[in-house]
């Protein structure tokens, strides 16, 4: 019995070393990882500096320190390289932002062109109705005077001549608008009601057929 609990003691001492070598192992570890990340902080790598490693080691070796060349690893400034690093993006912000506002010049330029152009357009499209509008009433009068004319026309190819005379003699009844439901007869009919108002009033009916004459050549120059 005396023995198992010697044998139950030693194990217990084994793993307990064991363990407290596993955790020394692992905090010795861990303290190694930890100087790497400030040494990575610092602007060196010991990754990538066993080359300088090897060369402190055979510095001292005749012959082979001629061969191989050994210089000490330069620490940087931490706040430096921060400083640096940090210069280099605002410089990098400036430039986007510079270049943001350039853009936004050249949007504002096209808007504001774009606008002139809408302005240019409106006022082209009021005098384009203007210019409509007026052309309509234009019509619409010719079509209103050509109709009056044909009712004249109408009623004097119609009606007696002594009505007519009557009734051309009136103020109201333009020269011409007498002349153009003329111009429309047949000559025949003009020729009589042309004569009929010479006995009445020869001085409106000289004026009507110089208006008449007058109308010919017109339309004959066309």
């Amino acid at each position: 019995m005396a023995e198992k609990k010697k044998g139950g003691i030693k194990t217990i001492i084994i793993f307990f070393i064991i363990g407290l070598v596993v955790a020394v192992a692992l905090l010795f570890v861990g303290y190694i990882s930890f100087e790497f990340n400030r040494l990575s902080y610092m602007n060196l790598n010991l990754k990538s500096d066993w080359r300088s490693y090897l060369a402190y080691l055979t510095k001292d070796i005749p012959y082979v320190n001629k061969m191989v060349k050994y210089e000490y690893l330069k620490v940087g400034d931490p706040i430096l390289l921060q400083t640096k690093l940090i210069e280099e993006k605002q410089k990098a912000i400036e430039d986007e932002k510079k270049k943001l506002e350039a853009q936004k010049k050249e949007m504002q330029k096209l808007l504001e062109k774009i606008t002139k152009d809408s302005s240019d357009l409106i006022l082209k499209k009021e005098e384009v109705q203007k210019l409509s509008s007026e052309y309509e009433k234009k019509i619409n009068d010719y079509n209103n005077y050509n109709n009056r004319v044909k009712k004249i026309a109408e009623w004097l190819s119609s009606s007696t001549p002594s009505k007519i005379i009557k009734a051309l003699q009136q103020s109201q009844v333009k020269i011409d608008l007498i002349v153009d439901a003329l111009y429309i007869l047949q000559p025949s009919i003009v020729g009589e009601l042309l004569d009929a108002m010479s006995e009445v009033n020869p001085d409106k009916a000289a004026q009507i057929i110089s208006k008449l004459g007058e109308k010919g050549s017109g339309s004959s120059g066309n």
